[in-house]
């Protein structure tokens, strides 16, 4: 298993359990005081077995052993990978322990006397719990190096047609002209946060071109739509290899697609060049490009299309986080929803945390995560300040902005991630913002180790959401993109919301869509996020079922119907789920699912903020 699937490992939609539910035996709830030593202290000797079993079957014995798979892979990039002293097994803990050391550069004083406290209490050594509190910004930067690297030599989607929208009369994309010159053809493509084309005739074609510089082999292509798979074999698709690069494949569904149907067209292919090492003998696969449009009778708007669940049996929910107020709830009150999914690998549930940390000084606070981790990816503090947050796939991150620096001397540049991973940014809300307007301004004014989405809220109705990378050119953002309920888009519509008092956000930007200029680095292609993530069309199609249900329930939204809405299959990953989160600012209770896989399938147990 390759390391892509092994973060793929990492990446969870939800089987509701039926019948009585139980505590499940792997969830905690402790409560720890006094100094951020003593706090640490009491936090390792309290759950000392789990943090020890925690750092052992998650790191040692699966995401180091997998991530060195990709060694090959990055030492082709970067020859400084190949130095003895990250052979014989040792590539993934030294990698990551360089860049723990590194972001440790940014850790206050008391964040690192906690640290030390959990490792003298669960009998571990400092370096062992930094790496452990560091690795989800730094695994997932070091991911998306190895992603970039392994797509870089993938099949590519050039262009894409809808055959004979250029004479059917009608607007397919929507700019005002119908049937000019290359209406319905797309190239070079780009992904699209909406639909590529509306009002498409039933029985059109489609037609598509792929690209590689080693060929694309015919036999691996494969295309879903309408629940029907289309292979090589199928007699619905012609291949014509074009060249020694471009290979075209046009589909002709044998029954036309039903009218006013939303739809989505999903297409992969692999090349003809195999590598071998690691074993197996492989080829190089693209991602899932998903096309969504609309055929004659939708009636919408290409910018308005929402892309309906997928039913191919491969493609997972992502991680979503939602937050809603006023209007949109019951009485006015205040909440933020949170599913997360990352990286159970049949471990992470085994050693789920709910802590109530109570400080000498300042507000009390809750978090949710996991044995040995000091912070949660939510959390709520006794001033009715909460946060949800999930990653944003970003080649703008601390690790490429490391290469840049390095790039002078490519053959000793090493991944290096910097700044406050978003998790140490979660506890520092927490420990000092009084409303959601400061608490975004902890992110926005930190150096950021990677891409994350996030959405704020606070007990007073406040309810902010922001977007963030690591600015590694400079360019003016900061790396900081602030959302707002009323904003608009140059299309007109709302960013991230369907009303002024709600935020829904998946795992891909939607304001910061160019995150990163297209360039190459010594050889390297890098891109945007929406040109490689496999969160793009994910989180795409997540966050607009999401949308509807909330459009649905204007006015009704409660506590119950958000424990619904995140446990409902669509937005759950059924072998990933880490956690499911209700913040309830009102009463000042953290809901929490945990200790089973998916989260959902037990109970939301509630833990109160104030001791």
């Amino acid at each position: 298993m390759t390391f892509t699937k092994t973060v793929a490992l990492f990446l969870a939609i939800a089987l509701v359990a039926c019948g009585p539910f139980s505590k499940p035996p792997t969830r905690e709830t402790i409560e720890v005081r006094g100094t951020p030593y003593e706090r640490g202290l009491a936090h390792g000797t309290q759950l000392r077995s789990k943090v020890r079993s925690f750092y052992t079957t998650l790191l040692t014995n699966s995401l180091f052993p997998y991530l060195s798979r990709e060694q090959p892979d990055i030492v082709s990039f970067l020859p400084e990978y190949g130095a003895e002293r990250f052979q014989n097994g040792n590539f993934a803990y030294e990698l990551f322990l360089d860049s723990a050391k590194n972001i440790e550069r940014s850790l206050n004083r008391a964040t690192r006397e906690e640290l030390q406290g959990v490792a003298d209490g669960a009998g571990m050594t400092y370096d062992q719990i930094l790496v452990l509190n560091t690795f989800f910004d730094s695994v997932l930067a070091v991911r998306g190096v190895a992603l970039a690297i392994r797509l870089a030599r993938a099949p590519l989607l050039k262009s894409v047609e809808f055959v004979g929208a250029a004479t059917d009369g009608v607007d397919n994309d929507n700019d005002g002209q119908i049937d000019e010159s290359g209406e319905g053809r797309f190239e070079p493509y780009i992904p699209e946060l909406y639909g590529l084309a509306v009002e498409l005739a039933p029985a059109a074609a489609i037609r598509l071109v792929l690209t590689e510089v080693d060929g694309v082999d015919p036999a691996t292509v494969r295309i879903f739509l309408d629940n029907q798979l289309y292979t090589s074999e199928s007699p619905e698709m012609v291949i014509t290899e074009l060249s020694g690069t471009d290979l075209e494949v046009t589909l002709t569904p044998s029954t036309p697609l039903a009218n006013a149907l939303t739809t989505t067209l999903v297409i992969g292919a692999g090349d003809k060049k195999l590598i071998s090492a690691p074993l197996p003998v492989r080829a190089s696969f693209m991602r899932d490009e998903e096309i969504a449009f609309t055929t004659r009778g939708a009636g919408v708007n290409r910018r308005d299309v929402r892309r309906p669940p997928l039913t191919d049996g491969r493609t997972r929910p992502p991680p979503i986080a939602i937050g809603v107020r006023g209007s949109m709830t019951a009485g006015g009150k205040s909440f933020i929803a949170h599913h997360f999914s990352l990286l159970d690998a049949n471990t992470a549930h085994k050693h789920t945390v709910a802590i109530r940390h109570v400080p000498e000084s300042g507000p009390a606070f809750v978090t949710v995560g996991w044995a040995g981790i000091v912070y949660g990816l939510s959390g709520m503090s006794e001033r009715g300040v909460g946060y949800a947050c999930d990653p944003a796939d970003s080649l703008d991150n601390s690790v490429v902005g490391s290469v840049l620096e390095q790039v002078a001397d490519i053959s000793k540049a090493k991944l290096l991630a910097k700044g406050l991973p978003i998790g140490f940014l979660g506890r520092r809300i927490l420990e000092q913002s009084t409303d959601a307007v400061s608490a975004r301004e902890v992110i926005a004014s930190a150096e950021k180790v990677y891409g994350w989405t996030c959405v704020l809220g606070d007990s007073k109705g406040g309810l902010e959401a922001i977007e963030v990378d690591s600015d590694i050119f400079n360019d003016g953002s900061k790396g900081v993109f602030n959302l707002s309920t009323t904003e608009l888009d140059a299309t007109g519509r709302r960013y991230a919301s369907t009303s002024d008092d709600d935020f829904v956000l998946g795992s891909n930007y939607v304001k910061n869509v160019p995150d990163i200029a297209s360039l190459l680095v010594a050889g390297q292609r890098i891109v945007p996020q929406r040109q490689w993530s496999g969160f793009f069309y994910r989180s795409r199609r997540a966050v607009d079922g999401a949308k509807g249900r909330l459009e649905a329930g204007k006015g009704t939204i409660d506590v119950e119907f958000l424990q619904n809405l995140i446990s409902d299959p669509q937005f759950v990953d059924s072998s990933d789920s880490m956690n499911a989160v209700v913040l309830d600012f009102e009463n000042l209770q953290v809901r929490s699912a945990m200790g089973q896989v998916p989260a959902t399938a037990g109970p939301f147990e509630v833990t109160e903020v104030k001791p």
